[in-house]
């Protein structure tokens, strides 16, 4: 889940929203030869569900007392990442298994940092036996992998930026120049622009009231009256905005 709070509510956005979002930007992304990608589809399935574990969790929000806030993607127990992250890989393993390669690489580059902690060594050892098993089915060749995860991972970033309303700016390197961005009023400013022109997007949301919830079922009873409404988010090149 992905929580942004302001002085009255908190803005929630579920983390396979923010994926559709990612897939949306791949899906009409133009530039670097994407419209005739060989895997365009599979880059941009895994584009749209790189965080499909999370449906099970972001279905049943969590409070997390010590911070009196929803838990959110980042403050989510070792335990409870490691299971989504299970689940998120091995879910398109045998469906889509070059999109679930992506999948894995991507929850690979996210916890590589965390394999001399406490809890996390079996868990890397899996994702890194699930890689190869998958690029030995896929045949997949290591630039390929490389250059299709990068895309993957700046529209990633992209949608993070937007959906967490970043006030800093952002950037990848990519290509020959790189990706560089910022997001202000609803806009997320990007240079070069890799769409057509100026697009708007729409992303579910919820927002609820900013106070102390009493538990779990407290959050989850306001979530269940709480109207489901949709962030518009427009994507235009950086020499347009600030």
């Amino acid at each position: 889940m992905i929580v942004v709070e302001s002085e009255t509510s908190f803005l929630l956005i579920t983390q396979p929203d923010h994926a559709h979002f990612s897939g949306e930007l791949l899906g009409l992304w133009w530039a670097d030869g994407i419209p005739e990608h060989p895997r365009r589809s599979d880059l941009v399935f895994a584009a749209r569900e790189h965080d499909n574990g999370w449906r099970e969790t972001d279905a049943a929000p969590r409070w997390d007392r010590e911070r009196n806030r929803p838990y959110d993607f980042l403050t989510t127990s070792r335990e409870e990442r490691i299971e989504i992250w299970q689940r998120g890989t091995a879910r398109f393993a045998g469906e889509r298994p070059y999109a679930a390669l992506l999948i894995t690489h991507h929850a690979l580059q996210l916890h590589r940092d965390r394999r001399d902690l406490e809890g996390w060594g079996d868990f890397l050892e899996y994702l890194e036996e699930l890689e190869q098993g998958l690029i030995e089915a896929t045949g997949a060749a290591p630039e390929e992998l490389a250059a299709d995860y990068r895309l993957l991972d700046l529209a990633d970033l992209i949608s993070l930026a937007a959906c967490n309303q970043w006030s800093q700016p952002f950037g990848r390197s990519f290509g020959s120049q790189g990706v560089r961005g910022s997001f202000r009023d609803g806009t997320v400013f990007l240079d070069p622009l890799p769409l057509a022109g100026a697009t708007t997007f729409q992303v579910p949301c919820r927002r609820i009231p900013r106070r102390v919830y009493s538990g779990d079922a407290d959050l989850g009873g306001e979530l269940a009256t709480a109207r489901w409404q949709e962030m518009k988010v427009r994507v235009a090149a950086l020499s347009s905005g600030p």
